[in-house]
């Protein structure tokens, strides 16, 4: 075991990757290295030609870990946690990097998208699918410690809800997408950051609470636009629908965007011009009638006139002019840098 000079140990290193599996046994190694690296679950890659990747670090009182795969249906159940070998209740919190993941766990379901944060309990049943390739960095807290150190009481009231990184989470997201990306470079740096990545920990955790019981309201305003985010595709999302995902009254939904300059319907369609401006930017070959209606636009009209209303130019004006000033870069940096 590496240590450093003062005799404490460094975090242990492990990689995982289906590059290094023989071939045709790339599924069986990878369900192994999921086993390893977090708890016993049931998983089935989706398609044959499966490549997944682990990066793990094992700190005193956490693990930090990058992982990128192809789709997957991920299980936990009733009878896997009676079997299971683990001695502990962990805490899992998923920085969503890219792709999108959707979590289900004590009778809820949410999905996660890139620049979001989503959490689950390995004691509590639960589910995890993708349908995509996928990034995440994943940090796993022991549950018992990191509620008290929170000073928050235990509750399932956080699982399987989506919150956007924004504001002081968006600090702490930041600071866990970083570490775990320079970890492996850096052992003998991310060893002296380890007291501060411990208390960050509890302290996401305090903040999400807080954000729970409606204070401060800029988290439970971030749930509500990582909710917008997951459902921008769907024409039909409303303010009732928005409302119900996050079971709170229209009325508190509406309170939570009032001061900000915009209602709650006029920041979803906000967020669904900022989609639209990055993928006119990005897939040019796309048409724009299928941009309109994968941001939730009912037609190609009534993305043309919002469009233009907001840019003062029609979305192929845009795209001709090769505007490159989209939307704010993503809270999270990306996985590759």
């Amino acid at each position: 075991m590496a240590m450093a000079q003062d005799g404490s140990a460094l975090p242990r290193l492990t990689s995982f990757s289906t590059r290094h599996a023989p071939r045709g046994d790339e599924i069986d190694y990878w369900r192994q290295a999921r086993r390893e690296a977090y708890v016993s679950v049931r998983t089935d890659p989706v398609g044959s030609a499966f490549e997944g990747e682990i990066r793990l670090a094992r700190y005193t009182d956490f693990r930090l870990s990058t992982k990128r795969a192809q789709p997957e249906e991920v299980r936990r159940s009733a009878s896997d946690i009676a079997q299971g070998r683990e001695d502990e209740e962990y805490l899992y919190l998923v920085f969503q990097l890219s792709g999108k993941l959707l979590v289900e766990q004590a009778g809820r379901r949410t999905l996660a998208t890139p620049g979001s944060l989503v959490i689950y309990n390995s004691a509590v049943p639960f589910s995890l699918s993708t349908k995509e390739y996928y990034e995440q960095v994943v940090l796993e807290l022991p549950a018992d410690r990191t509620f008290s150190q929170a000073g928050v009481s235990r509750s399932h009231d956080l699982l399987a809800r989506s919150f956007d990184c924004g504001g002081a989470m968006g600090a702490v997201a930041a600071f866990f997408v970083n570490l775990a990306q320079r970890q492996d470079g850096d052992r003998l740096g991310a060893h002296h950051l380890e007291p501060q990545a411990t208390a960050l920990g509890a302290s996401l955790i305090g903040l999400v609470s807080l954000g729970r019981c409606g204070l401060p309201e800029s988290l439970r305003r971030g749930e509500a636009l990582a909710y917008m985010r997951a459902h921008l595709a769907d024409p039909e999302l409303d303010a009732e629908g928005i409302a119900a995902g996050l079971h709170v009254s229209r009325r508190t939904l509406f309170r939570l965007f009032e001061g900000t300059g915009e209602s709650a319907m006029a920041r979803l369609r906000s967020l669904r011009l900022e989609r639209a401006r990055l993928m006119l930017h990005t897939q040019p070959g796309k048409q724009i009638s299928a941009i309109a209606l994968e941001t939730g636009f009912s037609s190609s009209v009534q993305f043309y006139r919002a469009f233009r209303a907001a840019m003062g130019m029609t979305p192929s004006e845009y795209r001709e002019a090769g505007i490159t000033g989209g939307p704010a870069a993503p809270v999270l940096p990306d996985l590759k840098t």
